[in-house]
């Protein structure tokens, strides 16, 4: 299959494009490359890209990103300032404990050198910074709110901290 150019063309190649050969190294060229897309995995035979897993996982993201923007400032405007909750203990006995679960799971998992346990520690940490925001924000003021402020300062950020840094190290491995 023989291809014409249209526009300007590399001064070296003039003479292949007088002999018509340059369009069909262009369309061996062509050829070979979508063979090599389709033997590697990276086309599936229909001249189109596959959807990776992480490229759905990116849309996934993309579109939770979406909504939940819009959905802050409708909180915003909409929530009460202050709620009476029905579950309370439960609330804070639940995040605590999946706070220990994470922790524990995560030295379980270094004790065992899986790298899995970068997974665990950033969940614990993510829990640390969740458990911090939302014992400062929800203490009354006063001491409730020193000791709140205290615990995220001097031991739930820090904590944190060392649990991102300890996932960072083990993805690096």
């Amino acid at each position: 299959m023989t291809t014409t150019m249209i526009g300007s063309t590399l001064p070296g190649e003039i003479g292949r494009v007088m002999d018509g050969k340059l369009g069909d190294a262009i369309d061996d060229r062509v050829a070979e490359a979508l063979e090599d897309y389709i033997a590697d995995g990276r086309l599936d035979g229909r001249i189109r890209p596959r959807r990776s897993p992480a490229g759905l996982a990116t849309m996934v993201a993309a579109g939770v990103a979406a909504v939940l923007l819009p959905w802050c400032l409708i909180l915003a405007a909409t929530l009460p300032s202050s709620y009476q909750a029905g579950h309370w203990k439960l609330t804070w006995i639940g995040l605590d404990c999946g706070t220990a679960i994470a922790a524990g799971l995560t030295a379980y998992l270094l004790h065992k050198r899986n790298r899995h346990a970068a997974l665990t520690a950033m969940a614990a940490g993510t829990l640390l910074i969740a458990d911090a925001w939302f014992d400062v924000s929800t203490a009354a003021a006063g001491f409730d709110r020193t000791l709140s402020l205290t615990e995220a300062l001097l031991l739930e950020l820090p904590l944190a901290v060392c649990a991102f840094l300890l996932a960072t190290r083990e993805l690096k491995r």
